[in-house]
């Protein structure tokens, strides 16, 4: 399907109206937020709207949660929010506001390429640079059926013997988008993850969840595949139940990496970086 991108232009009609009544005519459209127009579902099927996700370098060093804008009457957004605590805002080229099959963005240190189908299916990120080193974006679309929350963290060995990109207590990236909501139970989740230099992604399904004293936790299972073989991701999902869910959602456990490399099953502990909360009073 091509993949085109629809944009509102005032029409020379418009442009013949003294300043007032243009004022006027656009006084509706700017007031209206462009989240509350997501979660009402005005682009479920457009590809007007919010895409987030996670992003890092393939050395698995650097990573941020993601969010792309497309209202249709300014140009295209993009801001990473870094794990340090640092935000990057870029900005679509200006040509990218007519219709195109692609939208390039590029700022002071990111640059990336960004593509979705008509109805906001499929969004691709790809050519992405930070800083001069090469990096991955997993991106998501945000419908009024299906909010994203997206977190980063990280991964590290607990039992990875000689395994070559696994060496013991070595970090690396493991990101996490929820789909669904943070206070669904049949959420589910996507994983991206760094092996050496390589990205790798994995899915996984929540289930069992059960409340006690203000919490919530979800057992987490699901799989992947890296280089030389899969693995099996089992863990948690704790959150804050009732209307401050938001605050303190991470998600933990551990990753059994069945390799090929000299028959190595290798075992990973992973934990998204997830908030304090008010006081350090997150689990």
């Amino acid at each position: 399907m091509k993949k085109l991108f629809t944009f509102l232009f005032i029409g020379s009609m418009i442009a013949s109206c003294s300043n007032d009544e243009v004022n006027e005519i656009n006084e509706p459209e700017t007031a209206a937020d462009l989240e509350t127009q997501v979660a009402e579902g005005l682009y479920d099927n457009s590809n007007l709207g919010i895409y987030e996700g996670v992003f890092t370098t393939l050395d698995g060093q650097l990573r941020a949660t993601v969010l792309i804008e497309i209202d249709g009457k300014s140009e295209p957004a993009a801001s990473f929010f870094m794990q340090s605590g640092d935000v990057k805002a870029v900005k679509a080229d200006k040509t990218s506001k007519s219709s195109t099959e692609s939208i390039h963005f590029s700022g002071e240190d990111f640059s990336f390429d960004f593509s979705v189908e008509e109805n906001g299916s499929d969004p691709v990120v790809s050519n992405v640079t930070y800083m001069g080193k090469e990096g991955d974006v997993m991106i998501i679309k945000e419908t009024s059926k299906a909010p994203v929350s997206p977190r980063t963290g990280t991964y590290w060995c607990l039992d990875c013997d000689t395994h070559p990109d696994l060496g013991a207590g070595k970090s690396q990236t493991f990101n996490a988008i929820l789909v669904g909501g943070i206070d669904n139970p049949e959420s589910d989740w996507e994983f991206q993850f760094t092996l050496g230099s390589d990205i790798f992604y994995g899915s996984a399904e929540q289930s069992n969840c059960d409340g006690a004293f203000g919490l919530t936790t979800c057992e987490v299972d699901g799989q992947g595949s890296g280089d030389s073989g899969p693995f099996y991701i089992t863990g948690s999902h704790t959150y804050f139940s009732g209307n401050d869910t938001d605050s303190c959602s991470r998600i933990e456990g551990n990753i059994v990496y069945d390799s090929k490399f000299d028959n190595l099953d290798s075992e990973l502990s992973f934990e998204t970086d997830g908030p304090v909360g008010e006081d350090g009073n997150c689990p």
